[in-house]
């Protein structure tokens, strides 16, 4: 694939579970490379009117796949940009397939302490309630089943965000010239 204006005409595709830092590392990157950033949480919010967790617990699993799916397909129509997608989207081989054609996949992950330590930090007194804390920690054990698809993985433990985001770069550089 080409490389236009320092970046592939292919887009990067970020997945991993909650805590990894998949959102964080997309902005930076499309700061840095002055590229578009779209995370498929954000984007569910901003059709639907809800989380992603409220459409799972309100209209039920099948809604929120379908939701899913249909953005994918939007997002799978943009190039030149940077898109966080949770790991359990992937598990449907439409979504993969998809979005594998725009451009590589890379899964960020992270220790099992040092996710809880950065959703303690970042839920703050949400996480402390026996209720929240058993749907944030159902939401990551969901999650996690991204690690069974065997995308090329990054593990972001003790590595700074500026870190994290120029091997995401060079991974995706990486990509483009073969």
């Amino acid at each position: 694939m080409p490389v236009i204006n320092r970046v592939p005409y292919q887009n990067l595709i970020l997945t991993g579970y909650m805590g990894v830092g998949k959102t964080a590392v997309g902005r930076a990157i499309a700061n840095q490379l002055e590229i578009e950033f779209y995370d498929l949480e954000n984007e569910i919010q901003l059709r639907e009117g809800m989380s992603a967790e409220n459409i799972r617990s309100l209209l039920g699993e099948t809604r929120l796949r379908t939701v899913e799916a249909e953005l994918i397909h939007e997002l799978s129509l943009v190039r030149q940009s940077v898109i966080a997608i949770s790991g359990p989207a992937l598990i449907e081989p439409q979504n993969a397939e998809r979005l594998r054609a725009t451009g590589p996949i890379l899964c960020l992950t992270a220790a099992l302490n040092e996710v809880l330590r950065r959703l303690h930090v970042s839920q703050g007194a949400r996480f402390h309630t026996p209720d929240a804390r058993a749907v944030i920690l159902g939401r990551l054990k969901r999650e996690m089943t991204v690690l069974q698809l065997n995308y090329p993985q990054l593990d972001t433990t003790g590595l700074s965000i500026e870190t994290v985001t120029q091997r995401a770069i060079d991974f995706w550089m990486a990509q483009a010239e073969t």
